[in-house]
């Protein structure tokens, strides 16, 4: 849902309830009354923690700012999680700095039902997690731009241990392989599964071609049997009419025999 929805939704929610006069224990903020934490989102990208606490001191005691800033970079991401020492204060800067204006831009202010601050990892688990994930393959292009928040080991050694990495690396492991199988008197093992895989191909596409040859010669062999069955039918049916007609002037030259019979008699 849009940003700027979502500010003027709970805006005219806190808009009703005080035309009501809804108590604070009927309200809709009594459903975050466990959480001190508010959602600060939209907010310019030059301020900093400092420009955060002295907006939002206003309302209460801040113990904690936690602005989101990318890692690679520190540059801010325009949110931010804030948490008061008196929960009631969530519910004061909730109805009063959601929707406010902070240099051009509409910030929009939320509670926050569930929230962990994640914990900062030291150096030394942040380095294992990248080692289990595996190597960054735009590092070893020499193109990777995340730096330290690049969730991927960036471990030279290792990089140069793998199948990837610059060209001339790439060629001169090559090569290196070949050396040693010739060495060896024996073809790199890459070569046999190329050749293997073309020889399943050509099996496969014999035998193709036999199933198509067969599918042909079995529709040509039911073609000539229906052309013959045809042909067959049609010599039936013209002995048929010449013998109806041979009968009938059989029967037309009896007649007029007989016809010239009586015709001397009388």
């Amino acid at each position: 849902m849009n940003p700027l929805t979502l500010v003027k939704r709970i805006q005219n929610i806190n808009a009703k309830e005080a035309a009501l006069g809804i108590s604070d224990e009927a309200s809709w903020h009594a459903k975050y009354k466990e959480s001190a934490y508010v959602f600060v989102g939209g907010i310019p990208y030059d301020l900093t923690e400092g420009d955060l606490l002295a907006v939002f001191a206003q309302y209460g005691e801040v113990v904690d700012c936690n602005l989101v800033r990318d890692k690679g970079t520190g540059k801010s991401k325009g949110f931010a999680f804030i948490a008061y020492e008196d929960q009631r204060s969530t519910n004061l800067a909730v109805d009063n700095l959601n929707g406010a204006a902070i240099l051009g831009r509409t910030i929009r202010v939320d509670h926050v039902s569930k929230y962990k601050k994640k914990e900062e990892e030291d150096e030394e688990t942040e380095q294992k997690k990248r080692e289990e994930r595996g190597v960054c393959r735009a590092f070893q292009r020499g193109e990777c731009t995340r730096g330290a928040g690049c969730k991927f080991s960036h471990d030279e050694q290792r990089a140069a241990n793998t199948g990837w990495g610059r060209e001339e690396d790439r060629r001169s492991r090559r090569a290196d392989g070949r050396i040693e199988a010739s060495e060896r008197n024996e073809r790199p093992r890459h070569v046999d599964d190329r050749d293997d895989s073309r020889d399943r191909g050509r099996r496969s596409y014999e035998s193709h071609s036999r199933e198509d040859r067969d599918q042909r010669d079995a529709r040509s062999s039911r073609k000539r049997e229906s052309e013959s069955y045809h042909r067959e039918d049609r010599d039936a049916r013209g002995k048929s009419r010449r013998g109806d007609h041979e009968s009938s002037s059989d029967r037309r030259r009896t007649l007029d025999e007989e016809h010239r019979s009586r015709s001397h008699r009388h």
